[in-house]
């Protein structure tokens, strides 16, 4: 895939859709695959998480990471995607809605930006090579996901 402007919208919209709906379930998140590079790094600029020298080497990592919560799931929702062709990145806007699942309820929603580099695998595929992860800063007194859970979740 040729990575163009509209190839690039079209395949982050979908990324997003299908980390929201596969990505954090045992028996579909390797579907992620389609979309990270195995080397993934991905980078949270965000305290309680460990900041920049924290987060996940790999994509094997993330997904272990993604279907271990298991007490709520994330619907990731972007607003407002910039794509840079020239140097394959795509900074993206969007809402985060965390769900207890046992209530099937949202219980934390945020705002948050990620810029993503993107690089083309062996066949000729885009894949997610890095993700620096940005969010908002909650008020005093909003709980945290990790406060809802705890941090295994």
């Amino acid at each position: 895939m040729e990575l163009t402007y509209d190839n690039i919208v079209k395949w982050m919209t979908e990324y997003f859709e299908v980390y929201s709906r596969y990505g954090q379930e045992p028996a579909t998140a390797i579907r992620m695959n389609e979309y990270f590079a195995e080397d993934l790094r991905f980078i949270p600029f965000i305290a309680p998480l460990g900041g920049p020298e924290g987060g996940f080497r790999s994509r094997a990592e993330f997904i272990r990471t993604a279907v271990a919560h298991t007490a709520w799931y994330e619907r990731l929702t972007p607003l407002d995607m910039t794509v840079d062709e020239r140097k394959k990145a795509v900074v993206v806007l969007f809402n985060i809605d965390v769900y207890d699942r046992q209530k099937n309820a949202v219980v934390v929603k945020r705002s948050a930006i990620a810029h993503y580099n993107l690089v083309l695998d062996e066949h000729g595929r885009p894949k997610i090579k890095t993700i620096r992860f940005f969010w908002e800063v909650m008020p005093k007194g909003a709980p945290e996901f990790f406060e809802l859970f705890g941090r295994e979740g």
